[in-house]
């Protein structure tokens, strides 16, 4: 049983006629004739009887078209969506990202992936530089966004986004100038965190020798902050929210530099070679209004 068999029968069973189907799919009679005859085989019966100029269902063919159309409708609905998955319009994304890169730009990405394309189902995982690579070598993920720089060289460099880091305390400063210096002196204790080699240099070189500081991971130096005291050098992604509020606030001294962490946008694939669908995420993350490197 044959596609444009279904096809054929299902138009003369609505225009009534052989020959007024031949011209609807641009072929001869006979071509229209025989694959009546070949699906007759098949169903094992008459499916036409004529009545005059028309051709008449048999009760045969009565009982065969709801199910003919119903095929010929899914068939049409699988050709609509593998169509959509070609144009990126639908599709699964699998992401692996770091947990301090799950929120602010990253929110956004997806929000703007669900609201321009909601077809589009998104799976996200998290892990450390290392357990991303290890997750788009195994297979289980198709794109992933680590730090730079990193070292391996089959990996393909989609995108950078430059993640502005800032320095943040439960409280302001007592007075409205003040420098680097002063906030190392007075933090009590100061938060190491690791960015980057750049940051994390930046943040040794002021650190008064014998000053009070730990170092703990990104998001425990986030909590214990906004939980005690102390002064850490934070993602503007990460500490938006709690700025906003009012439980975080930002200290910018007047000789403070810009410092960012970059996240790279990476796959083992060149981008021509992604799915459409990545291609997509792809796209919607360069649309962003962070800073690019």
């Amino acid at each position: 049983m044959e596609i444009n068999q279904l096809i054929a029968f299902e138009l003369v069973a609505r225009l009534g006629s052989y020959s007024k189907a031949s011209r609807y799919l641009d072929v001869s009679q006979p071509s229209v004739s025989l694959r009546i005859k070949e699906l007759e085989k098949d169903v094992g019966g008459y499916l036409f009887v004529r009545f005059g100029k028309q051709m008449v269902l048999t009760d045969l063919g009565k009982g065969f078209l709801p199910f003919a159309r119903q095929a010929l409708e899914v068939l049409q609905k699988g050709k609509e969506r593998a169509q959509s998955i070609k144009e990126g319009r639908r599709g699964e994304i699998t992401i692996g990202t770091l947990p301090t890169f799950t929120s602010g730009h990253f929110t956004s990405i997806v929000m703007e992936m669900y609201t321009e394309f909601p077809d589009i189902q998104l799976a996200i995982h998290t892990g450390h530089n290392q357990q991303i690579i290890d997750m788009l070598y195994d297979g289980s993920i198709k794109l992933g966004m680590i730090t730079c720089p990193f070292f391996n060289k089959d990996l393909k460099k989609l995108y950078t986004i430059k993640e502005p880091l800032v320095l943040v305390a439960r409280e302001p400063l007592k007075s409205d100038r003040y420098r680097v210096e002063d906030v190392f002196l007075t933090s009590q204790p100061y938060i190491m965190t690791d960015w980057s080699e750049e940051s994390k240099h930046w943040q040794r070189t002021h650190m008064p020798f014998g000053g009070d500081s730990i170092e703990l991971p990104p998001a425990t130096a986030m909590e214990f902050v906004r939980h005690y005291r102390g002064t850490a050098l934070l993602t503007e992604s990460m500490v938006s929210v709690h700025l906003e509020e009012g439980t975080l606030v930002r200290l910018v001294p007047d000789d403070m530099p810009k410092l960012y962490r970059e996240i790279a946008l990476v796959s083992l694939d060149g981008e021509p070679s992604l799915p459409p669908a990545a291609r997509r995420f792809v796209d919607t993350v360069r649309s962003g209004s962070w800073e690019q490197v």
